[in-house]
């Protein structure tokens, strides 16, 4: 994870146009909400691991965080080329 998170502060962090729309939905955040929030994601979030449905080469991880800035949040993302992708964000 702290690989992942040095990408997202450091590196080329893309949100996709599903995840902004429903974390503006689901809890009235922006692109930046979703980034400080996925900063303070742990470990003990993990949920699972599987391979993206159409390239098993590329792994996606799930978090799932209770109480995370004040609210449930569900989120999958991958990491490409030294890029974070954050593909899913919504709330639990």
């Amino acid at each position: 994870m702290r690989r992942v998170k040095n990408i997202a502060v450091n590196g080329k962090c893309i949100i996709n146009a599903k995840a902004r729309s429903t974390a503006r939905k689901d809890f009235g955040w922006n692109q930046a909400d979703i980034k400080k929030a996925f900063l303070k994601l742990q470990q003990k979030h993990f949920y699972k691991s599987a391979t993206k449905y159409d390239n098993p080469k590329i792994y996606v991880d799930y978090y799932k965080a209770y109480q995370l800035m004040g609210e449930n949040v569900y989120i999958h993302f991958r990491v490409e080329e030294d890029c974070l992708i954050i593909c899913s964000f919504k709330e639990i």
